[in-house]
């Protein structure tokens, strides 16, 4: 005949009490505690991936930021190379240079003559025959501020005389300019890319 609780001794009271305690316990542990311990495991996890993700997101952000100076840098050069070497001839632009600098140095240009295109490899060299007079130093000058000019102009076949004769047109030389001189300026701009020669049609077959 099965005893109630109360007709058990204290020990075996206390024992099945225990054991109830125990039995909760594992119920509170399994169906609580354990699932709060994995989704506090996943959540760890998941931390730890945008953890990485974020690290990630930062360096390609600092390669970013590296990269768009970078064009920016590379821009820049392209902008000085194209004014030092342009795509175009811009033979207006350069003939206006060149005479502001001897306007601006007190050097006569008596003589501007464009001569033949010299075509190379990547460049077109475009050449002027120049006759000048001034004085000496004036003709320093001149020379010394047309080859700094942010255009490349190279000088050739210096040749120093006396400042009357050898221009073009009728003009009146002063008694301060000493000295005339012919020469050849060069400058250069890039030759422009030949298109490709378009492939011959392939013959039709006859039927």
């Amino acid at each position: 005949m099965a005893k109630s609780f109360s007709d058990l001794s204290a020990g075996a009271q206390n024992a099945v009490l225990v054991l109830v305690a125990l039995a909760v316990a594992a119920a509170t542990f399994w169906y609580f505690a354990l699932p709060e311990s994995a989704q506090r495991d996943n959540l760890h996890q998941q931390v730890i991936r945008l953890r990485a993700e974020n690290d990630r997101n930062e360096a390609f952000k600092r390669e970013q930021t590296e990269y768009l100076n970078r064009i920016v840098q590379l821009t820049q050069q392209l902008q000085t190379l194209q004014s030092i070497v342009p795509d175009k001839p811009a033979t207006d632009v350069f003939v206006s240079m060149v005479y502001d600098t001897g306007v601006s140095t007190e050097v006569y240009i008596r003589t501007f003559i464009a001569q033949p295109l010299v075509n190379k490899d990547l460049y077109v060299e475009m050449p002027f025959r120049l006759h000048l007079d001034g004085t000496y130093y004036d003709l320093l000058r001149f020379f010394d501020r047309l080859v700094h000019q942010q255009r490349i102009v190279t000088v050739s076949n210096l040749a120093l005389g006396t400042p009357e004769g050898g221009g073009m047109g009728s003009y009146k030389v002063s008694s301060q300019e000493t000295v005339g001189a012919n020469c050849l300026i060069t400058t250069y701009y890039n030759r422009p890319q030949e298109a490709g020669t378009p492939k011959p049609a392939g013959k039709v077959a006859r039927k």
